[in-house]
């Protein structure tokens, strides 16, 4: 990130620059910087130079579209916006500090459900009019031109009804278009989630906007699989209980989801996982298989 766009920034701003052991994750592509303003408050100064280009662009305006005209009344609570500056060197957006995050090995099934009602309160506002430009979806993208050398080299050896998943992508894609689109985050991972006292803060609203419900609910999976977490019972209850769906639905829809995020989208972030999150991945996508075939089967498909 250019040197001298954070300088300005920071002069602009008024803030200064703390030191960190690292910072808070965002795939988004922007960088995010602890500050302290003139006053003393701890913030976060999230940068999006230009040079990323215009998609990450897209995206950080959609965030400050967000915390400009939702987050006042959005169910969920949010960091603070504390100012922005949109130029031609770039995006930046300055947030107020909302909490801390906790390793997804320390979340408790009180957490979970506390998240579930979090994400039903926000599946259930009314879509908006003014979200400001349509969000990306990066799974509908893999699963229309799907990167069939990647997808094959990394599942084949262990997934053995790869080839018919991938031939039966729309049939997975109509069982997660079951319920109707709602305003989602788009990037709901626990990495993304502050603990403020009894509270859950919401972070990162880049690829906010009308979706799929399931998206919100198979990712907090797919982000956790890897450290040996899989969302318990007291979420998708709660979950429920805010948001009345048909429940048999909603499983259905949500397993279609994160079997095709799997396959689909998370070859090329192996890279990423030590060979323990791999294995844990591995498993649980041909646990996801069984139990979409076993479905299928049981609903009067065949293989």
């Amino acid at each position: 990130m250019p040197n001298s766009f954070v300088a300005t920034v920071l002069r602009k701003f008024g803030v200064i620059a703390e030191e960190s052991e690292g910072y808070l994750e965002s795939r988004s592509g922007a960088g995010i910087h602890p500050v302290r303003t003139a006053d003393g408050q701890s913030a976060f100064l999230k940068l999006t130079p230009a040079a990323q280009g215009p998609d990450a662009l897209a995206a950080a305006r959609r965030e400050l579209l967000f915390y400009q005209r939702l987050a006042p009344s959005a169910p969920v609570r949010s960091p603070e916006l504390l100012t922005s500056a949109d130029t031609e060197d770039g995006l930046a957006i300055l947030l107020a500090a909302a909490g801390k995050p906790l390793p997804v090995t320390a979340w408790t099934p009180g957490m979970w459900a506390a998240l579930g009602l979090e994400l039903a309160a926000l599946h259930g506002m009314p879509l908006p009019a003014d979200a400001g430009p349509g969000r990306p979806d990066a799974l509908r993208q893999a699963m229309a031109e799907p990167d069939l050398p990647a997808i094959e080299a990394f599942w084949a050896p262990t997934l053995p009804l790869l080839a018919e998943i991938v031939s039966r992508r729309a049939e997975l894609e109509r069982q997660s278009e079951a319920l109707p689109r709602v305003f989602i985050h788009g990037d709901c991972h626990t990495d993304n989630i502050t603990h403020s006292g009894e509270s859950l803060v919401l972070l990162d609203w880049q690829v906010s906007g009308s979706g799929r419900p399931v998206s919100d609910l198979a990712f907090l999976n797919v982000r956790a699989v890897p450290a040996g977490v899989t969302a318990p019972p007291e979420l998708l209850d709660a979950y429920l209980s805010g948001c009345p769906h048909d429940r048999r639905t909603l499983e259905l829809a949500l397993l279609a989801e994160e079997l095709a995020v799997f396959v689909f989208q998370w070859p090329p972030f192996a890279a990423y996982n030590n060979p323990t999150g791999i294995d844990r991945v591995r498993q649980r996508t041909r646990d996801l298989s069984e139990r979409w075939f076993d479905a299928r089967n049981e609903a009067g498909g065949k293989r």
